[in-house]
């Protein structure tokens, strides 16, 4: 038992720590507070962080037509095209080219990256660095001053600025025109057939062609509507459309479209790809939770069932002890526990979270870490609390059990007046209180009239009280009167009576009553008494009587057999008359000992007896006895001797007894189970087996005489031996019980423990 309970904790651990996972898996996701419903009906084109890219790259395909109109003719980056234009003193202006700048770039040490960032660099120095005026920036040509140091900057500046300006050119040329992507875009301004400018990165594809890739959208210059399938469409893009116009008519159009079957290898296939694995692991997660969740809720069902079961009786001593204490003691131990659990996670455990976890991930961590700690320690004492009331001590062994006890016996153990003392008090405190009241009233209203009322009222509140104690007190006499003589006669003193003229109404009645059920009492024990003395008498004389004619018989046949006649049938019944008159002696040497064992008649030698060696003892004796019925003697006895008081002749009757009632009554090819335990102070001896035949009567029915399991009487047997067995233990101190569950017979002898 106790290893299928560890077994069943090992579990549940396990599955917890799949809870936990499974949430931390499901916590870290990037879709975490989306619920569910993301996984079936999303996907990544319907994310927010798919629209936040095309928003993106739809700014950037604005972008680069600008900047494509700043660097390129013919489609090609010209290097010669005027970028910036400054004024270098009054009435003198300079026009500077891309290659002018990017030159000059170059002398003071910057370069691009491979992220087209501009990099590198170094102080300007002398007269290269003074400021000049900007009159044109042919990135910016709607830039206009609002400050007048926004038109001034140095030449190293400028130059910086125009190497920024073409990184960007660099950039978006190399994401949207250089490498395939799965964004495919086309802007188109048209003034006449021959006279247009043409933005793209793809070519020889219609509106159905863009539309057929899967995410699209689509605008024209003509309609006052956004064709697009996008969850989202971009805010402005029409505006921003006809600004960047260069013929200022509606003959312009934009397509854009994104190849949802992620042909290229992108920020958008990177980012699906990414979604997809974000789902796999949030259904990883779900699972592993709803796994975890059946485990723990299984497994928890198993240690509840397995926690306080009657079989699992021997567990680990230090749980033992724990389960020893009281469970208010148990809940602290618990907590303290606890607390130093959390003392170090706090110094150690959180450290090692910190190592394999992000920062953002620590408090997360963290929690989880305490949760488990609090689950560990909450199942731990809900366990313990459970273990202890399945055994019934939950509150008998409860401190706050044995302090009401405490706290009853400052009244239970008094007697009635000074209970009504007590009560008393409580009931002078409230009239305390109530005359305070009444003085302030008094004392609030002036009037003459008012106080003379209340004082009334005060004087009779008092008188009444007063006959109301007087009437308690003396309820409360007569009740210690009537307890006294209860509990007289519970001590055995049927002779005891109540004095009734000192007492009135209901509780003269009361000790009349009381008075008369004495007197019943001590007919019924005097008669009592009288019968057994009869009885022991009769058994006695009449055994005595029939022990000398019967011993006459037993010689008697004794000498016929001997004379050894030849006829089998005289032979037969020989036998027959030395069987019934053995069977006879037996009962009349029953009835004189059953005699002896009730009335107390018996001289009894008690000395120490290692009861686990002669159980020992008991069992070599009747083992051939038993295998003559094909019964099977099974002990577990104790290795440890186990010392009691007892007369020995008398409690090897008891224990004959047990045994030859198993070997009549016990069914055949069948197991007789013996076994010696200590409860509390005692030495229990238990035999148990299945009998032969159905056992409908009661336990108590067979320790009183005559009494047979064998209803039929098909067996040889007095009915005395359970009675004398239970009358002879109870002589030397000890008891004997019986148990009947079916068909099972289980008899148990028990002896105090000799300290």
């Amino acid at each position: 038992m106790k290893k299928r309970k560890d077994f069943a904790a090992s579990l549940h651990m396990l599955f917890s720590l799949l809870v936990v996972i499974g949430v931390s898996i499901m916590y870290s996701n990037s879709h975490y507070g989306e619920g569910i419903h993301w996984i079936t009906h999303e996907t990544y084109e319907d994310t927010p962080d798919f629209t936040r890219q095309l928003n993106s790259d739809i700014d950037d395909i604005f972008n680069y037509v600008k900047y494509k109109e700043v660097f390129e003719t013919n489609g090609k980056l010209d290097y010669s095209k005027p970028i910036v234009r400054v004024m270098e003193g009054p009435g003198t202006t300079t026009e500077y080219t891309v290659d002018e700048m990017i030159r000059r770039a170059k002398s003071l040490g910057y370069y691009l990256n491979e992220q087209f960032k501009v990099s590198g660099g170094q102080p300007a120095s002398g007269d290269e660095d003074s400021y000049v005026r900007v009159d044109y920036r042919a990135y910016e040509p709607d830039f206009k001053v609002t400050e007048p140091g926004d038109a001034f900057l140095t030449m190293n500046q400028l130059a910086q600025e125009v190497l920024t300006h073409l990184g960007n050119y660099y950039s978006f040329y190399y994401r949207f025109i250089q490498n395939p992507g799965n964004l495919k875009f086309e802007v188109l301004y048209r003034n006449t057939d021959e006279d247009y400018k043409l933005y793209s990165n793809v070519s020889g594809k219609n509106v159905n062609d863009f539309k057929a890739m899967g995410k699209y959208l689509y605008v024209t210059g003509e309609a006052l509507y956004v064709d697009s399938n996008l969850s989202t469409v971009p805010k402005n893009i029409s505006s921003q459309l006809e600004q960047m116009n260069p013929y200022n008519n509606g003959n312009y159009h934009m397509t854009i479209a994104v190849d949802t079957s992620y042909p290229h290898k992108d920020a958008y296939a990177y980012a699906a790809a990414s979604y997809d694995r974000m789902r796999l692991l949030f259904i990883t997660g779900m699972i592993s939770l709803c796994l975890g969740i059946l485990g723990c809720a299984a497994t928890l069902y198993v240690l509840v069932n397995l926690t306080g079961h009657p079989d699992a009786k021997k567990v680990s001593r230090p749980m033992e002890r724990i389960h020893r204490l009281p469970a208010e003691s148990c809940l602290i131990l618990f907590f303290v526990a606890a607390l130093l659990a959390l003392f170090l996670a706090n110094r150690l455990a959180y450290k090692i979270i910190h190592l394999f976890l992000s920062d953002e991930q620590w408090d997360y961590g963290e929690l989880a870490l305490r949760v488990l700690i609090y689950y560990a320690a909450g199942l731990s004492a809900s366990l313990s609390l459970l273990k202890r009331y399945k055994e019934g001590n939950l509150w008998s062994g409860s401190l706050t059990c044995r302090g009401l006890k405490n706290l009853s016996l400052y009244v239970k153990n008094h007697r009635f007046t000074t209970r009504i003392m007590l009560s008393y008090i409580l009931f002078l405190v409230f009239n305390v209180v109530m005359i305070m009241a009444f003085a302030f009233l008094l004392f609030t209203y002036s009037s003459l009239e008012s106080r003379i009322l209340m004082g009334a009222v005060v004087l009779l509140f008092f008188c009444l009280d007063f006959l109301v104690f007087h009437q308690m007190y003396k309820n409360a006499w007569a009740t210690d009167q009537i307890n006294d003589a209860l509990l007289n006669i519970s001590r055995g003193d049927t002779t005891y009576k109540i004095d009734t003229l000192t007492f009135n109404g209901k509780e003269r009645e009361l000790a009349e009553h009381i008075n008369h059920i004495s007197t019943g009492l001590e007919t019924a024990l005097q008669e009592k008494v009288r019968s057994e003395r009869l009885k022991a008498d009769l058994i006695t004389n009449v055994s005595h009587d029939i022990k000398t004619p019967l011993t006459s018989i037993i010689n008697y046949v004794d000498l016929i057999k001997r004379e050894k006649i030849q006829d089998p049938k005289i032979q037969g019944y020989l036998d027959v008359l030395e069987q019934k008159s053995q069977r006879l002696k037996t009962l009349t040497e029953d009835l004189v000992e059953a005699s002896k064992a009730s009335s107390g008649n018996l001289k009894l030698e008690i000395t120490s007896i290692d009861f686990v060696e002669l159980i020992h003892q008991t069992n070599g004796e009747f083992e051939e006895k038993f295998a003559l019925r094909h019964l099977e003697l099974v002990s577990s006895l104790p290795a440890e001797s186990i010392l009691i008081e007892a007369d020995g002749r008398y409690l090897w009757r008891v224990l004959e007894n047990l045994y030859n009632n198993a070997f009549k009554y016990a069914m055949e090819h069948s197991r007789v189970y013996v076994d010696i335990t200590v409860e509390g102070n005692m030495a229990v001896f238990t035999m148990k087996n299945i009998s032969q035949s159905p056992l409908n009567i009661r336990a108590d029915e067979l320790t009183e005489r005559f009494v047979r399991g064998d209803v039929a009487r098909t067996t040889e047997g007095s009915g005395l031996g359970i009675s004398i067995a239970k009358s002879l233990a109870e002589l030397q101190g000890g008891d004997l019980r019986l148990y009947i569950d079916g068909d099972l017979f289980k008899a148990g002898v028990a002896f105090p423990i000799k300290k």
